[in-house]
């Protein structure tokens, strides 16, 4: 078995906190043995002519989650108040050998479906079946690669398609927060410029407030002030 590098000895631990939880109940869980790292995969251009142009973060470079299928989902048990979260986050290869996501062909011609066009999943709402994903854009000699995010409800816009909106993260940094939030339902908009005051989301804030009720007691290892700060700033 290849030995896993320092994220993937997070996220380890990260699930097995989950299941000592006696107030959390997961659902289902996939863990494989790692492959190979975006580094070992280099260049990108044998990928296709899309990756040809893509300049891959030096932290995605340098480390990344080579686990493939790497996926989890629980949800809270009493006396916690209900919520739940999940996530599958593809290995670099599957990253890379994707194909522009199927809704390419619901959208309009133009900067929509161009737009749309360029996107690879990263991370998946692979169990609840709610249609959120999370998406790295391949936008030639752009550095970080955005991430965006996109869920079934009147949120962002134009010039972009209804319900996509971009993350303040990176791909390393999105894979972090996965430690940190457990995919808890709509953590992403956290890091998003949006309000939980439209009712397209105001539930996913409720969601979001009884996480930062539940987790700091549960996980003490990890600090949830800044996570605090950004959703009273979003109320």
């Amino acid at each position: 078995m290849t030995a896993l590098n320092h994220l993937e000895s997070l996220h380890f631990s990260s699930i097995r906190g989950l299941r000592r939880a006696g107030e959390i109940q997961i659902d289902d869980e996939s863990w494989n043995d790692p492959t190979e790292s975006f580094s070992d995969l280099q260049p990108l251009s044998e990928f296709g002519e899309e990756w040809a142009d893509i300049h891959l973060d030096r932290d995605m470079l340098e480390e990344c989650l080579r686990i493939p299928g790497l996926a989890v989902h629980w949800h809270t048990r009493d006396p916690l108040p209900g919520f739940f979260g999940e996530y599958r986050v593809p290995d670099p290869f599957e990253i890379l050998t994707q194909g522009p996501d199927p809704a390419v062909e619901t959208v309009s011609p133009g900067f929509k479906r161009d737009f749309v066009s360029q996107l690879r999943y990263i991370d998946s709402a692979y169990y609840s079946g709610s249609g959120a994903m999370t998406y790295l854009r391949l936008l030639p000699n752009s550095s970080p690669l955005e991430i965006w995010h996109y869920e079934l409800a009147h949120i962002g816009g134009e010039p972009n398609p209804t319900g996509y909106v971009r993350l303040d993260l990176t791909y390393r940094q999105y894979v972090e927060n996965l430690l940190i939030t457990k995919g808890t339902r709509g953590w992403q908009y956290l890091f998003a410029d949006i309000s939980f005051q439209n009712p397209s989301v105001t539930g996913l804030g409720d969601h979001l407030k009884r996480m930062l009720e539940a987790f700091p007691s549960l996980f003490p290892e990890h600090d949830y002030a800044p996570l605090r700060d950004r959703l009273e700033a979003r109320l």
